[in-house]
Formats: structure tokens, C-alpha cells, sequence
């Protein structure tokens, strides 16, 4: 019986610490960055074979001086609406946006974009 506690225990706290980080990771790298939109599409990961196997797929955002963001929901800055976000970001548009992450190309980490603005240029003829 006291094994058990001890493990649930140790659980808990192994759960704290992998929340800690995720938090200190989402709000220690969150910044503004301004883009303009080449492309947007979806990006899958993981395997899938005749017995099944497990994918899931990221919103991203592709911009013209050759950064690539993920849309995706985030607990940490309460975002649950990626798809609307994704239908709003329109190709050719410059956007202020604000992001949090890092990009790790070795195993796909993707910086998410948690809001965006259009910035409208004013173009007189």
C-alpha cells in the first residue's frame, strides 16, 4: 500500500515538473513577429500502416522570407480556435503575429502562432 502512494506520488510530481517546463517554455519564448504569407496547407506526423498506427496533423503557415509556424491550439494562452485563425490568414497578407516557441528542424518543432493582425499598407495611387 505505501508503494503505491509513493508511486502516485512520484507520478504527480514528474506531471508538475513536465508542466512547469511547458509553461516556462510557452511564456519565456512568446514574442511579436511580423510575416507576410507565401503558402498555408497542413503538415501530418507520425506513421499509419494497414493496422492502424497514429497521425496527427498541424495547421501551418509558410512565409515569404522562409519561416514555417504551426496553428494549433495552446493551453497556455487559452487558444482553442486554430481552425477560424487559419481560415482568417489569407496568402499574399502581411501579418503581426504573436508566437511563442522554437524551431528544432531535427525532430519538426514548429513555433505556434497564438493571435494575428493584418497590417493593412496604405498605397496611394
Amino acid at each position: 500500500m505505501t508503494e503505491d502512494i509513493i508511486a502516485i506520488q512520484v507520478l504527480l510530481v514528474v506531471f508538475a515538473i513536465f508542466l512547469f517546463f511547458g509553461a516556462l517554455y510557452a511564456f519565456c519564448t512568446h514574442r511579436k513577429t511580423t510575416f507576410v504569407v507565401k503558402e498555408k496547407g497542413t503538415l501530418t506526423h507520425g506513421y499509419s500502416n494497414r493496422n492502424g498506427g497514429s497521425t496527427w496533423t498541424n495547421f501551418m503557415v509558410y512565409t515569404r522570407d522562409g519561416r514555417a509556424f504551426k496553428n494549433v491550439n495552446s493551453l497556455w494562452f487559452w487558444k482553442w480556435r486554430s481552425t477560424e485563425l487559419q481560415a482568417k490568414i489569407q496568402k499574399g497578407k502581411k501579418y503581426v503575429a504573436d508566437v511563442y516557441g522554437w524551431r528544432i528542424g531535427g525532430i519538426n518543432v514548429y513555433p505556434n502562432i497564438v493571435n494575428v493582425r493584418e497590417v493593412r499598407t496604405n498605397k496611394k495611387k
